[in-house]
């Protein structure tokens, strides 16, 4: 059985910004061709972009040239908070300080909306656990 291990941050001065990386805002419709491309190295299930809630935000992405290197998307799951989620680096493109740069902006975002910024993550998962506590969130209990 997995775990999973739950992080969240709840204001703008809990959170470490990093900067180094320009995050590009995505939008599913318009540029689900980039987005698709990206996640067919991960999975070959299609992407359907009316089934993610519009209303809560973009994803974003950090793009080389004119691919995704790295990817993360919100969702909604709990009242008052905004999941970061669907978070992916193409393998040679890690250990770049990509998926730090992506969640400390969507994180910003989120927190700027006054709600809190939370993440989920397989226990497993040691670089995305330390990304999330390098931007200054907290593991809580789910």
């Amino acid at each position: 059985m997995r775990k999973y291990v739950y992080y969240r941050i709840d204001s703008l001065e809990e959170l470490k910004r990093y900067t180094a990386c320009a995050v590009c805002d995505l939008d599913w419709h318009k540029d689900l061709a980039i987005i698709q491309k990206f996640y067919s190295r991960f999975t070959d299930e299609a992407i359907n972009p009316d089934e993610f809630d519009q209303g809560i935000g973009n994803p974003q992405a950090i793009i080389i040239g004119d691919e995704i290197v790295s990817f993360a998307a919100p969702f909604s799951f709990r009242e008052g908070e905004t999941e970061i989620g669907a978070v992916a680096t193409i393998p040679d493109q890690r250990n770049k300080g990509y998926c730090k740069a992506l969640i400390s902006e969507m994180a910003f975002r989120i927190l700027d909306q006054g709600k809190a910024a939370t993440l989920t993550t397989d226990q497993n998962n040691y670089p995305m656990r330390a990304a999330a506590k390098a931007i200054g969130m907290r593991q809580r209990d789910s």
